[in-house]
């Protein structure tokens, strides 16, 4: 296959943490867009400079650069929409960081643009490449955990939200949601709790530091519960806790390869890249004939560089995208209908819920940037 050309739209953390590392292993980076350098301060050209690679300050340098095949769209939130408006316009596949769009109705005009394109949307739902949910799909897969009656899924950050002035269910809960969507797909019930805890004079009393959102399914007796906690500090990070009537898994920590990328040096190609150490294995119980047994599960090493194969597959005609646009617009119907449940303190019956006015939804987008 032709070697796939990528510009990089922004320069910042997600961009060094999740995409260039991964890029230049299977891609040629051609172009990162970096609006913040200055004459005294150009990390991206000093880094990257003496390997071939532009870097600019403008979209339209990327937008009119012909050879460039795939750009990643890693800007603030509020630019999502535009630049990738644009990107597609100018005929180039996308892969846009989540949460893709502020509003579901956003995500379904730029999946309608990129399929009137003929071009790849790919959302970065990296999360599915994590190697603790590749291990507990792979239970569940294997009838290991088979049918959960409850399902939780945490995400807590000691830190400034991901998702900035979106909050917390936009920032983590973007990926936990979409690991719902992965395992069971479209919920009948959406039942959503939104707070903010800390109560900071910066943070708008809108915008969640901590979430809960319980999902229901229709042919699925499972309840799956995502929880996000901005200001939780804790020794041990639940990950998963994953119960059926006579089996579990239960997984603390999180998956490495952020932190092997940023802190460790790590590159996704050193060895043991994405594995985790063997005392934060999660454990498998089962009960047989009235006795508990509990094992230690090796997890299956995460891999963000597969995703990236996946991209690559989807633009050379060879593969269909492991984490499609529909599914992250999903997602954002899913925030939406969790939103809607707490401001009006009841569960939301999900089958019903977003699709309306659609016609006018597409005017005013079209309107405000051109679709």
């Amino acid at each position: 296959m032709a070697p796939i050309h990528v510009a990089v739209l922004g320069y910042g953390f997600s961009a060094n943490a999740f995409h260039i590392p991964y890029i230049v292993r299977l891609f040629e980076l051609r172009t990162i867009l970096d609006r913040e350098v200055t004459p005294q301060r150009n990390p991206a050209k000093a880094k990257y400079g003496p390997l071939g690679v532009k870097v600019v300050t403008t979209l339209d340098e990327v937008i009119n650069d012909p050879e460039i095949d795939l750009v990643v769209v890693a800007v603030r939130d509020m630019a999502h929409v535009p630049f990738t408006t644009a990107v597609l316009k100018a005929g180039k596949h996308v892969i846009l960081e989540k949460p893709i769009t502020a509003t579901s109705a956003e995500a379904r005009a730029l999946i309608a643009l990129a399929k009137e394109k003929h071009l790849i949307l790919a959302p970065y739902l990296n999360r599915r490449f994590d190697g603790d949910f590749r291990t507990l799909k792979s239970l569940i897969d294997a009838g290991k955990v088979s049918f959960l009656s409850r399902y939780d899924i945490r995400g807590d950050w000691p830190m400034d939200p991901p998702g900035g002035s979106s909050g917390m269910i936009y920032g983590l809960g973007t990926h936990l949601i979409d690991q719902a969507i992965a395992l069971y797909g479209e919920p009948k019930t959406v039942t959503g709790f939104l707070m903010n805890g800390r109560r900071e004079p910066r943070d708008p009393p809108e915008v969640d530091d901590s979430c809960i959102v319980h999902l229901t399914y229709a042919n699925n007796p499972v309840v799956v519960t995502v929880r996000c906690c901005l200001h939780s500090v804790a020794s041990h990070q639940i990950r998963y806790i994953a119960r059926s009537k006579n089996s579990s898994y239960v997984k603390y920590g999180l998956d490495p390869q952020e932190s092997q990328v940023m802190f460790q040096g790590l590159t996704p190609l050193s060895p043991g890249f994405g594995e985790e150490p063997e005392e934060k294995r999660g454990e498998f119980g089962i009960q047989v004939d009235g006795k508990d047994t509990f094992i230690k599960v090796k997890t299956l090493p995460g891999c963000y560089l597969d995703y990236y194969k996946n991209v690559a597959s989807a633009i050379n005609g060879t593969g269909s995208l492991i984490a499609t646009p529909e599914q992250a617009e999903l997602g954002i119907r899913i925030i939406e209908a969790a939103k809607l449940s707490d401001k009006e303190k009841r569960t939301v019956d999900f089958a019903t819920f977003g699709l309306c006015d659609l016609q006018g939804i597409k005017l005013r987008l079209a309107n405000a940037y051109g679709l």
